[in-house]
């Protein structure tokens, strides 16, 4: 797979909602979660497991505990749900998506598509979306669930995108 610069990386990523069949390596989703696993946390705890999810009767059951907004999960190959142990830890929220999103640059950085599919503060159809989908994975009580990461090949690939940030920098003040 690829091995790209960080700024190609970043300048090429985008949310991909389309993937083919194609099968991901599990060397490569490992490779993906190992990245992920070095990103920064609260306190320095690494709060953080995954689960990793490929069936697909579980990535449409999954995708349903979600009212809407969860259209690539069904066709991803993979999904990664990070779950973060909040036993002790008022920062949560911060980690998970910090986690997140190292798993996106680092599917990038393989040349796999990747999209965010948020979770928390969501319904579902009983429930809220993390209590729903916590009972579909049997997450313990003492996680939380902020999102998941829809894995899979692109089915089509875009330009880099490069966008004017000067105007956007203020030293300072604004």
């Amino acid at each position: 797979m690829e091995n790209k610069s960080l700024l190609s990386i970043v300048k090429s990523r985008y949310s991909t909602r389309q993937f083919t069949d194609e099968k991901i390596p599990d060397e490569t989703i490992e490779k993906i979660i190992e990245i992920a696993s070095y990103a920064p946390s609260s306190w320095g705890g690494h709060p953080v497991e995954f689960i990793i999810i490929r069936d697909k009767e579980t990535l449409k059951k999954l995708g349903e505990c979600k009212a809407m907004g969860a259209g690539p999960l069904p066709h991803s190959d993979v999904v990664i749900v990070p779950i973060i142990d909040v036993t002790n830890l008022e920062l949560w929220k911060e980690d998970a998506s910090v986690v997140s999103t190292f798993i996106l640059l680092a599917a990038e950085n393989y040349g796999i598509g990747a999209c965010w599919i948020h979770f928390d503060g969501r319904d579902g159809k009983k429930k809220s979306t993390p209590e729903e989908v916590k009972d579909l994975l049997g997450i313990p009580k003492k996680y939380n669930v902020l999102n998941c990461v829809c894995l899979g090949i692109k089915k089509k690939i875009k330009n880099e995108k490069n966008f004017e940030f000067h105007n956007k920098i203020h030293y300072e003040k604004y």
